[in-house]
C-alpha cells in the first residue's frame, strides 16, 4: 500500500487484515499480527478475533478476545451474541445459559431480528417464525415447496447455526422460517417476473438464509438484492456478490463467479 500507492496503513486496514487471516483459519498469525500492530487494538480489532473464532471453533482464543472486549465495551450485546454463538457450536450448552444470564443481568439486550420489502408502495415486515402477516398461508406453502426443490438442488440446513439444545428436526425447523426467508418468498410470491427482488433485513443475514437465498435465485431465476447490516448481497443464479466471504465461509472474494465482472 505504501510502496506502490503512498498510502499509510490505519487502524481499519490492520483490522481488516487480522479478519481475512482469522477467516483464512490462521487463527495464531492473526493473533500476532494484533500484537504487533502498531495502534493500541480497540474492541473492532479483538471482534474480528472474536468472529474468526466463532467460525473455526476455537473457544480458546474466543474466550480471550471476549475478555477484552467486555472490558472495552461492557453494553456490547453482538461480541456477548458472538461468544454464545460459539458456546453453542461446541455444544455447551450450561456457558450459552451463562452468558445469557449474563446479559440479563447486566441490561444488555440482545436486537430482535426482522426483514422488510416494500411492494406497490407498502412496506411489509416479518419476523422469524411470523404469523401474523395476512398472506402467511401462502408464504409459508411456498417456503415449505422451495426447501423440497433446494434439498434436491443440494441444499443442507446449517442446523449448527441453531443456538438452542433441541433435537435436529426442531432445528431445522426453526431455520426454516427466519424472516429474511419469508421477506423473500412473499416478494416472490408478489413481485412480477423481471423486476429485481429488494429485502432489506436491521442484522447480518445468517448463513443459512445467505446459503438458502443463493438456491432460490437459481430456482426461481430472479436477481435478489438482499441489504443487510454489513453489505448489499446480490444473488443471481445461485450465487452471490460477497463470494460467501461474509457469512462465515472463508472463500476468497476472487473465487466468487460475479468477481469478474464487478458485480457487487
Amino acid at each position: 500500500m505504501y510502496t506502490d500507492y503512498s498510502i499509510t496503513a490505519n487502524q481499519r486496514h490492520y483490522t481488516c487484515m487480522i479478519d481475512l487471516l482469522g477467516r483464512a483459519g490462521q487463527l495464531d498469525e492473526a493473533l500476532n499480527f494484533v500484537k504487533n500492530m502498531p495502534f493500541e487494538p480497540d474492541a473492532a480489532t479483538w471482534g474480528a478475533l472474536l468472529g474468526a473464532s466463532r467460525i473455526h471453533g476455537n473457544a480458546e482464543l474466543g474466550e480471550k478476545a471476549a475478555k477484552i472486549i467486555f472490558e472495552m465495551e461492557p453494553d456490547n450485546s453482538g461480541m456477548y451474541i458472538l461468544l454464545s454463538n460459539l458456546y453453542a457450536a461446541s455444544e455447551r450448552w450450561d456457558d450459552v445459559r451463562m452468558m445469557r444470564l449474563k446479559m440479563r443481568h447486566t441490561g444488555v439486550k440482545k436486537v430482535p431480528g426482522y426483514s422488510w420489502v416494500e411492494v406497490q408502495n407498502k412496506i411489509h415486515t416479518f419476523s422469524a417464525g411470523d404469523s401474523c402477516h395476512p398472506d402467511k398461508d401462502r408464504i409459508y406453502a411456498f417456503l415449505e415447496e422451495m426447501d423440497l426443490r433446494m434439498k434436491q438442488d443440494g441444499y443442507v440446513s446449517s442446523t449448527k447455526l441453531v443456538l438452542h439444545d433441541v433435537d435436529e428436526e426442531e432445528k431445522v425447523h426453526m431455520l426454516k422460517y427466519h424472516s429474511e426467508k419469508l421477506a423473500v418468498a412473499f416478494a416472490v410470491l408478489t413481485i412480477p417476473p423481471g423486476i429485481p427482488i429488494r429485502v432489506m433485513k436491521n442484522l447480518r443475514v445468517c448463513q443459512d438464509c445467505h446459503n438458502a437465498i443463493k438456491h432460490i435465485s437459481k430456482l426461481v431465476g430472479r436477481l435478489i438484492i438482499l441489504r443487510d447490516s454489513n453489505r448489499f448481497h446480490h444473488f443471481k443464479g445461485g450465487s452471490c456478490s460477497c463470494g460467501d466471504y461474509w457469512n462465515g465461509n472463508h472463500l476468497l472474494l476472487r473465487n466468487s463467479p460475479m468477481y469478474a465482472t464487478g458485480k457487487f
